[in-house]
């Protein structure tokens, strides 16, 4: 494209204020549970609303209220994106994006296409017995990593995932994460779209639910951010450790 626009950081966050603005509005007229979480709920936390240099925003949904948002989820301004695959949209995975259609990223190794975005993680049912836990979340990632590489164009992502297509990697997560016997279970975790094993979080945590004050805006978080923070961040998680993406994003 021509003339392209790039947005500033500050753009960025600007619009994904707007798009978390419109989840939480349709979450709560729904009654769909939701929380900030990594580094968006560490700002909430640190600094009242973005990191200063964070340029993404991040939810996470139980299992159940995840596969209802991604089914009903409806915006005048904003997409979905869960293995969409259309010619101005592409995203493949096992979470979702909300996407400002009105911009976008050229990124030329993926068929990855879709513009500034908030990601929305379910968290997932997982053993009780941890040596069984970390075997399930470590099955459930590798099919997701070659989801991820399935739409890559670089030689190596080829190697990695050629031998089944993308329909066939997603159908396998898909039947990893409902596996019923773990449905029900006390603990979940955040498995697709994370690469550690730290994060197995009480499900009962999304009964206390709070108003969490960011950049003016009050968006549900855990009623407890300390334990979370700590074991997701370490203890030390109040002390600013500078990182983003810098993705590069136009304006259509």
């Amino acid at each position: 494209m021509e003339n392209k626009q790039e947005l500033s950081i500050k753009e960025k966050q600007e619009i994904i204020l707007e798009i978390m603005k419109d989840i939480d509005r349709f979450c709560r007229a729904n009654d769909i549970p939701y929380t900030l979480s990594s580094g968006t709920l560490l700002g909430a936390v640190r600094h009242g609303g973005f990191i200063p240099w964070d340029d993404d925003a991040d939810m996470f949904m139980l299992r159940e209220d995840f596969d209802r948002f991604v089914k009903i989820y409806k915006s005048d301004r904003y997409h979905l994106l869960f293995n969409t695959r259309t010619k101005d949209e592409f995203f493949a995975s096992g979470y979702a994006k909300v996407n400002d259609p009105s911009t976008y990223i050229g990124e030329s190794l993926t068929m990855t296409n879709h513009g500034v975005f908030v990601d929305i993680f379910p968290l997932d049912y997982v053993p009780d017995d941890p040596k069984e836990r970390k075997r399930y979340m470590h099955s459930v990632m590798s099919v997701h990593n070659r989801i991820y590489h399935r739409q890559r164009k670089d030689l190596l992502s080829i190697i990695k995932s050629y031998r089944h297509s993308l329909d066939w990697w997603m159908n396998k997560m898909n039947t990893l994460v409902h596996n019923p016997a773990y449905a029900g279970n006390q603990k979940v975790a955040h498995i697709v779209g994370t690469t550690n094993y730290r994060t197995v979080i009480d499900k009962d945590r999304f009964k206390t639910l709070v108003d969490t004050p960011f950049e003016g805006y009050n968006f549900l978080g855990f009623k407890d951010t300390h334990s979370y923070l700590e074991m997701v961040y370490g203890p030390d998680y109040m002390k600013p450790k500078k990182w983003s993406h810098d993705t590069k994003v136009y304006r259509k």
